[in-house]
C-alpha cells in the first residue's frame, strides 16, 4: 500500500459504543467521500472492538478507502487493515513490522515534540502526525502544536504529515495554507448535522491549496 494515500481528509471514529450508529454514520461519511478512515475506540472491549472493526472494513473495501486501526496491532492483523496508527507509548514499529510485514501502512503521533519528529523520520514509518493544533475535547490536556512547529517539521519531511486536534472548518484552511498533506478529524465529521455538505466544504477549502 503506498503511503502517499494519506492525504486529504483524515476521519476517525469517536468512542462510541453503539455500534449500529456507528456504522450507520461510517457510511455517510464513506459515501460523502472522505480519503482514509481510522477506527479508534478507547473505551470499547476486544470483543466490541473486532465486531465494529470489522463492518467498518467491509464498508472501507466497498468504497475502496483505507483503513488504519488506531494502536491495536493484532486487530489490524486480523482484518488485514491497510495500516496501524501508533502513540508514544504503543508497540515499535520494529514489533509492527515483524507481525504484520513491510506492506502495512504505519502512522506515528509526534503530538508536539519535535525531537520525536526527527526519530521517527529516520525510522521506516510511512507518516507522523502533528497536534494537537488546536483546542480538543477528545484530547484536552494535549500540548499545543503552533504553526511555526508544524512549519519547521514540514521543512524537515519528505513523509505525510497529518494535523490533528480540534480541526473544524473555521480553523483548517489555516492549516491547509502551511502546506499539511492531510487533517484528521473526529467531532467536525460523524457529529456533523449534514456530513456530505461538510466535507464538500473541507473539499472547497482544500481545493485551493492542491
Amino acid at each position: 500500500m503506498n503511503p502517499s494515500i494519506i492525504k486529504g481528509i483524515y476521519a476517525i471514529t469517536p468512542d462510541w459504543m453503539n455500534t449500529d450508529l456507528l456504522i450507520k454514520k461510517t457510511e455517510e461519511v464513506l459515501t460523502a467521500g472522505v480519503d482514509v478512515i481510522q477506527y479508534r475506540n478507547k473505551i470499547a472491549t476486544h470483543d466490541l472492538k473486532l465486531s465494529q472493526a470489522k463492518e467498518i472494513k467491509a464498508l472501507c473495501n466497498n468504497h475502496k478507502t483505507p483503513l488504519i486501526i488506531n494502536d491495536d496491532v493484532d486487530l489490524c492483523r486480523i482484518l488485514n487493515a491497510d495500516g496501524i496508527h501508533l502513540g508514544e507509548n504503543d508497540c515499535t514499529i520494529d514489533e509492527v513490522r515483524n507481525k504484520l510485514g513491510d506492506q502495512v501502512i504505519v502512522g506515528i503521533s509526534c503530538y508536539s515534540n519535535l525531537s520525536r519528529v526527527q526519530k521517527m523520520l529516520a525510522t521506516d514509518c510511512n507518516y507522523i502526525a502533528v497536534g494537537a493544533c488546536f483546542p480538543t475535547t477528545t484530547k484536552p490536556d494535549a500540548p499545543h502544536a503552533s504553526k511555526s512547529f508544524i512549519t519547521d517539521v514540514l521543512k524537515i519531511t519528505t513523509k505525510p504529515v497529518v494535523a490533528i486536534g480540534g480541526i473544524n472548518l473555521d480553523n483548517c484552511e489555516s492549516l491547509l495554507k502551511l502546506g499539511i498533506n492531510s487533517v484528521a478529524m473526529i467531532n467536525s465529521i460523524f457529529y456533523a448535522e449534514d456530513v456530505k455538505h461538510t466535507i464538500n466544504q473541507f473539499r472547497t477549502l482544500a481545493s485551493k491549496y492542491d
